[in-house]
């Protein structure tokens, strides 16, 4: 686990200070080289065991990583790695699993000799003798960069749900990568806001950042620059769903079983280290199904935790006050007795959380719209503090297994054919879908995007459980942003950014539910809980983040079941069960408890009283000076945000707040001029 850095100055582009350099004479390395140096101590969070580069005899291509150490200790794990004969370069960020096996492979297939016991090791073995298609071979989290100067080719890629985050840019005729956009700060790149991005919401969408011509790697997808000139996208992996016309053969045992097997798989596999791994434990299902197969591998000898003879299993989580609503600390810790492991618990108060607000903004890079981001940031200081440089969590469980109560609707739209005898019938599914759409209608959903376009109509009536998502007030500034910026439709953003290949299947054959997963898995999954709730809050304190419920072996078999093995409706009791097939696989390794516990997503309380640690933090970020800085937000429509919100002690009104203080404190620490209108 590491944080990478790639310069490459491209052809014909060559920037007005790489002309002044050569004209005198200068090392055309050197620069090159205190600017990579100062960029890695920018993300030395990322990986503060050691650092390393490689940089082209011509100073024209730079690679650079900080290292996190978590597999092949040693030196021979130093980063970056080069081939046997000096024409390969390649960082590697993430976990690269089966990696032993691939060792074998490789040595066998091409005579390949390692350097060291690192799993990251095998891109470039992989690399040298498939080409770009060895991306399909890898299963882990990572983004990863490799130079072959043979072939004049550089490739980056992003693993296939975006867990690793990779970002580039063109600066001054240098393409720049990095793992986070603090990083690029000493090449001279000047963020700027993408107004535009903000208000439509492509930040949280599609590959558009917060920063103007700042993009994401997207989600299995790589780039390409060849001859130092040509750069291009493209897709290793995506998503895929059966037919939904297509009757399903299998029996629900065997469905079981086979979600059981592919879960204790892809924990096993992420509890392998040579440093200790522990798990983020809270009061939902997701992580504790976590925690209950880790012990029960432990138990049978099928894994061993690497880097102490101690086999305890360690689980930490956070604590909010009790009389908030939002302390789940009590079930996770009837969890921790029930497995018979260590649980160590942060509390989290409002003192905390305003004391540690500004610093997790920094390292989240992007506003997040309540506080359970902090929270994480906060835990991950004691996860590391504890001896833990690895951690596993829950992550990822609901895009899969259908696990929000918005999800009902784009269950309810159409009969799963796949599933004839699943007990629902036609009149009650249509009795639930028009009972679903009232409530949604009565939350304020809307179709209208302001501008007659029927696009987004479009969208609510194809996936409804994303539409209200983009609906929400809180997602975005948008009433209070300075009428000259514009006011553009999120709805429109994100179907026009969607791929139209999978737009065609969403129509024709994927079943409704299918089609939301689709969505939700390409975009707020990678672009918020991936980026706000994982990698940055964990990575903020150096630990590594694994996420087995991600695993691709998993996700592919799961994306493969009928909808009412995801979704359950009882029309007896009237009960509504989600991620359903999880439950019964689970069903040894978990309490009576969270078997039958509905679904409670982690958050922070979202309502302070006025006078507060929270209110008077919020008074001091939004100020005036501070809101017309930003440039784009109207401070006479915004000026009385902070108290009403304090006051009323209105939710959407307080993620409102939140939301405007993040872009304060990112405008204030990365230096951002006001935007232009």
């Amino acid at each position: 686990m590491c944080g990478v850095i790639v310069a490459i100055k491209l052809a014909g582009r060559s920037a007005c200070a790489s002309a002044k350099t050569t004209a005198h004479n200068v090392n055309p390395s050197a620069n090159l080289e205190s600017q990579l140096a100062s960029s890695l101590d920018a993300i030395k969070h990322r990986g503060p065991d050691s650092h390393g580069s490689w940089i082209s005899p011509d100073g024209n291509i730079g690679l650079a990583s900080c290292r996190l150490a978590i597999n092949g200790l040693g030196p021979g794990g130093q980063q970056p790695f080069t081939s046997p004969d000096g024409s390969i370069h390649a960082v590697v960020n993430g976990e690269l699993y089966d990696h032993h096996r691939i060792r074998e492979e490789m040595t066998q297939l091409s005579g390949y000799q390692f350097q060291g016991g690192s799993d990251s090791e095998i891109v470039v073995a992989l690399y040298e003798y498939y080409g770009v298609s060895f991306l399909s071979m890898l299963r882990g989290e990572f983004a990863l960069s490799i130079y072959d100067s043979k072939r004049q080719l550089f490739l980056a890629a992003r693993d296939r749900s975006g867990i690793k985050p990779l970002f580039w840019t063109v600066h001054d005729g240098t393409l720049l990568l990095a793992s986070e956009a603090k990083a690029l700060l000493p090449f001279g790149w000047q963020p700027e806001w993408d107004v535009r991005s903000i208000v439509e919401i492509g930040w949280l969408t599609e590959e558009r950042t917060i920063f103007k011509g700042l993009r994401k790697i997207r989600p299995g997808h790589y780039l390409t620059c060849l001859s130092l000139d040509h750069i291009s996208e493209g897709q290793y992996w995506d998503h895929e769903y059966p037919d939904k016309n297509v009757r399903e053969t299998r029996t629900e045992e065997d469905m079981i079983e086979g979600v059981r097997a592919k879960m204790l798989d892809a924990v096993r596999v992420r509890l392998q280290a040579d440093v200790p791994v522990g798990i983020h434990l809270s009061g939902g299902i997701d992580s504790s199904v976590v925690a209950g197969m880790a012990k029960h591998l432990l138990e049978n000898g099928e894994v061993r935790l690497g880097g102490s003879e101690d086999q305890r299993l360690r689980c930490l989580g956070i604590a909010f006050d009790g009389g908030s609503g939002y302390d789940e600390s009590g079930i996770a810790q009837n969890t921790a007795n029930f497995l018979g492991v260590d649980f160590h618990k942060l509390h989290m108060n409002e003192s905390k959380l305003a004391a540690n607000f500004e610093e997790a903004v920094w390292f989240d890079e992007q506003p997040h719209f309540e506080l359970g981001f902090v929270g994480k940031h906060a835990l991950s200081k004691l996860t590391r503090d504890s001896g833990l440089k690895t951690i596993i969590s829950g992550q990822g469980s609901d895009e899969i297994f259908g696990g929000y109560d918005v999800y009902l609707r784009d269950f309810l739209r159409e009969p799963d054919l796949a599933c004839p005898d699943n007990n629902l019938n036609e009149s009650t599914r249509l009795q639930k879908l028009q009972e679903c759409t009232t409530a949604m209608a009565n939350g304020s959903v809307t179709t209208k995007t302001g501008h007659g376009n029927k696009i987004s109509s479009h969208l609510s009536s194809e996936i409804p459980s994303f539409a209200y998502v983009m609906s929400a007030p809180h997602l975005f500034p948008s009433p209070w942003v300075i009428q000259q910026f514009g006011r553009l439709s999120p709805q429109v953003s994100l179907i026009e950014n969607m791929d139209v290949r999978a737009r065609d299947l969403m129509r024709t054959k994927w079943h409704p539910l299918h089609a939301a997963q689709y969505v939700w898995n390409k975009t707020l999954l990678p672009n918020m809980l991936l980026t706000n709730l994982s990698d940055r809050t964990e990575m903020s304190h150096s630990v590594e983040g694994r996420v087995p419920f991600l695993d691709h072996h998993l996700i592919e078999y799961v994306n493969g079941l009928p909808p009412s093995m995801k979704i359950r409706y009882d029309p007896e009791t009237g009960v509504k069960t989600e991620k359903w097939i999880l439950r019964q696989a689970s069903r040894p390794f978990i309490t009576d408890e969270l078997y039958t516990r509905t679904k409670h997503p982690y958050k922070a309380p979202t309502t302070y009283p006025l006078d507060g640690p929270m209110h008077r933090l919020m008074s001091r970020l939004i100020t005036q000076s501070s809101v017309e800085k930003l440039g784009f937000i109207d401070w006479e429509k915004s000026k009385d945000l902070v108290e009403t919100a304090f006051q009323s002690l209105d939710r959407v009104a307080m993620t409102t707040v939140f939301g405007l203080a993040q872009l304060v404190v990112l405008g204030q620490r990365f230096g951002m001029p006001r935007a232009e209108r």
